[in-house]
C-alpha cells in the first residue's frame, strides 16, 4: 500500500535497491523504472526482515522460482484477508496497489505522476485505477455541468428532404 509495487516486484525485492528511505527498482512485469519513498517504520521493518532472511527478505522457502514464491505469498495474504474479514469479494495482493493509486489520485496527484510511481503508463492508470476515485468523477461531472449550464436545449427538426 505504501509503495504501489506488484507482488512479483516485492518478492524479488533486493535490499540493495533501498537507499535510506528511497526505493528504486526495475518493475518485473513491464520493465518500467519505479521510484518511491517509504516511511521510516517500513524501512525499519525491511531492515529487520533482511537481518532474518537475507538481502532478498521476501524470497522464502529455499526456492528461487518466482511463481512458487508468489503463490505462497498469495496464499498467506489470502488467509490474512479471510481472517480480517475485509468484506471485499476478491481481496488479492493487488488490492494494495489499487489503494496506493487511489490515495494518490484522490489527493489530486496528476495521472502522469501516479503512472511514474507505479511503473505504468498513463493509459493503464486511467483504465485500471481512475474508476476507483469517486471524487474524480464528481470533479469531472462538475466541470461538465458548469461548461454546459445555461446552454439552451437544441431544437430538433426533421429534414423532410433527407427522409425520402
Amino acid at each position: 500500500m505504501y509503495t504501489g509495487l506488484r507482488i512479483s516486484d516485492v518478492v524479488l525485492f533486493d535490499m540493495d535497491r533501498l537507499n535510506g528511505n528511497e526505493l528504486f527498482l526495475r518493475a518485473k512485469k513491464n520493465g518500467g523504472d519505479v521510484f518511491t519513498h517509504i516511511p521510516d517504520w517500513l524501512r525499519d521493518r525491511l531492515d529487520t526482515r533482511a537481518r532474518q532472511h537475507g538481502r532478498r527478505p521476501f524470497l522464502i522457502g529455499g526456492t528461487k522460482r518466482l511463481d512458487t514464491v508468489i503463490d505462497t505469498w498469495r496464499q498467506w495474504l489470502g488467509k490474512a484477508f479471510e481472517l480480517a474479514d475485509v468484506g471485499v469479494e476478491r481481496a488479492t495482493p493487488h488490492r494494495f496497489r489499487h489503494t496506493f493509486a487511489r490515495i494518490l489520485l484522490q489527493r489530486g496527484v496528476p495521472v502522469a505522476d501516479v503512472a511514474d510511481l507505479l511503473g505504468d503508463d498513463e493509459k493503464t492508470v486511467r483504465a485500471h485505477y481512475a474508476r476507483w476515485v469517486p471524487e474524480r468523477q464528481a470533479r469531472l461531472t462538475k466541470i461538465l455541468r458548469e461548461a454546459f449550464s445555461g446552454q439552451s436545449k437544441p431544437a430538433l427538426t426533421m429534414d423532410r428532404a433527407r427522409q425520402r
